[in-house]
């Protein structure tokens, strides 16, 4: 872990810990939502996940007999989540969350009270957040966190990306992944920023794989060099100790060729002119 993570919660006789999920839309909003964690407790890892349909029905296995169990999965299928472990008794952690309905009065400071100021003026509550989607999941006792922290965190590792795309686009080739589809960064705080973009990169579970000498680094696909790009590029040259390979993302025709550095700077620098 950087030093991100570091923080003056106290653990004092803490000696449990708990899962919570950070939802699609919440990615969007994980700074806010890591610095309300981080003031009530430390988190111990975190893992991106791309969901798959059998890994999201075994965590809501509960509710296979409900009518919207349907639903609620397909919404996670092929998406994105934050897995993260925190040093801290679940029930603790769940207050701050709030309830599971944003509108509840009791939601005053809370994670999940969020979306009361986040959803926008040009549309509703329901449809900002699918109906489903509100901000994060929270285990609910010692033994469901034991099961969960299992789940997201001891599932099997998907195959080594031939590409990484740090667009929004969904880059549909064989072997990519687009973690940063549909995730709204904050470009105007550079600080926000930069935590953002390398807190989703460092959950990635290849990293450790790429700082490996001999193993293969993915094709880094870039737009242009938006800040999202240059904090993401940065992060992995540092990371891994040697030299990406490229691929420009057209954000016109949404089609991807692989390129060298040069090119990648001579197309920043028009891009400035």
């Amino acid at each position: 872990m950087t030093n991100t993570w570091l923080n003056d919660a106290s653990t004092d006789g803490v000696q449990n810990t708990t899962l919570v999920l950070i939802k699609p839309v919440g990615l969007s909003h994980w700074p806010t939502i890591k610095k309300m964690i981080l003031n009530t407790a430390p988190i111990s890892r975190t893992r991106l996940v791309k969901v798959t349909e059998s890994l999201i029905k075994e965590h809501y296995d509960e509710h296979r007999e409900q009518g919207w169990f349907a639903q609620l999965t397909n919404y996670f299928v092929g998406r994105y989540v934050l897995a993260v472990e925190i040093s801290a008794d679940p029930l603790k952690i769940r207050k701050i969350i709030g309830t599971t309905k944003p509108t509840d009065p009791t939601n005053t400071d809370t994670i999940r009270g969020l979306i009361n100021s986040l959803t926008p003026e040009d549309t509703t509550m329901t449809e900002y957040t699918k109906g489903i989607d509100n901000l994060i999941h929270g285990a609910d006792s010692e033994e469901a966190a034991a099961r969960e922290i299992k789940l997201w965190f001891d599932s099997p590792m998907p195959q080594n990306p031939q590409y990484l795309c740090l667009t929004n686009h969904n880059l549909e080739m064989e072997g990519a992944v687009s973690p940063f589809v549909g995730i709204q960064f904050d470009l105007e705080n550079s600080n926000v920023l930069a935590s953002h973009v390398t807190d989703l990169l460092e959950a990635m579970p290849w990293n450790q794989h790429w700082k490996k000498a001999g193993n293969a680094i993915p094709i880094v696909v870039v737009g242009g060099l938006t800040p999202v790009s240059i904090i993401g590029l940065q992060y992995l040259t540092t990371f891994s100790g040697r030299k990406l390979k490229f691929g420009w993302m057209n954000p016109e025709s949404g089609e991807m060729q692989v390129i060298d550095l040069q090119t990648v700077k001579n197309r920043a620098t028009r891009h400035r002119m």
